[in-house]
């Protein structure tokens, strides 16, 4: 059953950026006015791209190592090599997330011109990009939360077991959203630089 929700969850971001790429391409219109400040320059700009590459490669390389096991091993779980990557790269991940969300917290803040965004052609990836970040902010909470409790001997082993089950199905939406919101935030980049 997992498999088919991963498979679901994998096929609803690839469908998601094809649409926007596709409404793109056939809107071909000029870029809207993004109305966001730089990102910054010198020291702080440069802290903020190597925060912001280091949680999407932490993201990549613990999701690649969970879903290579699910896609490749009969029980889909987690062992050996692999196991030991996927737990290497959580408290790059961890530390990543919590700087990505302090630099990014501000940017996404809701405002009244997101909805006015959505229903103008072309003018979508900021209120997408601002949905998909909080709702990864969101997800990473039980998904951090509940594998860390799970480690230490708090619960007893039925609870142990379902508490990697909420890391499990937290992670996945988790990973999907941190996709749409890296490719979102890459798009807006891009029509800003454009400007």
């Amino acid at each position: 059953m997992y498999r088919t929700a991963v498979l679901w969850v994998f096929l609803a971001v690839v469908a998601i950026v094809a649409v926007d790429l596709v409404l793109r391409l056939v809107l071909r219109r000029q870029a809207p006015d993004v109305g966001e400040r730089p990102a910054g320059s010198g020291l702080f700009g440069w802290l903020r791209v190597a925060v912001n590459v280091l949680g999407f490669a932490a993201l990549i390389l613990a999701a690649s190592t969970s879903l290579s096991a699910l896609l490749t091993t009969t029980e889909g779980q987690l062992t050996g090599d692999r196991l030991i990557w996927h737990v290497g790269s959580a408290p790059a991940f961890a530390l990543a997330a919590v700087a990505i969300a302090l630099f990014w917290a501000h940017r996404n803040r809701f405002s009244a011109a997101d909805w006015s965004r959505l229903t103008s052609p072309g003018d979508w990836a900021i209120p997408l990009r601002k949905l998909f970040f909080w709702i990864a902010v969101a997800l990473a909470i039980p998904t951090l939360v509940s594998i860390l409790a799970a480690m230490f001997p708090l619960f007893g082993t039925d609870d142990q077991q379902t508490l990697v089950e909420i890391h499990r199905y937290c992670a996945l939406p988790l990973a999907a959203a941190g996709l749409l919101f890296a490719y979102f935030a890459l798009v807006t980049w891009r029509e800003r630089s454009q400007d």
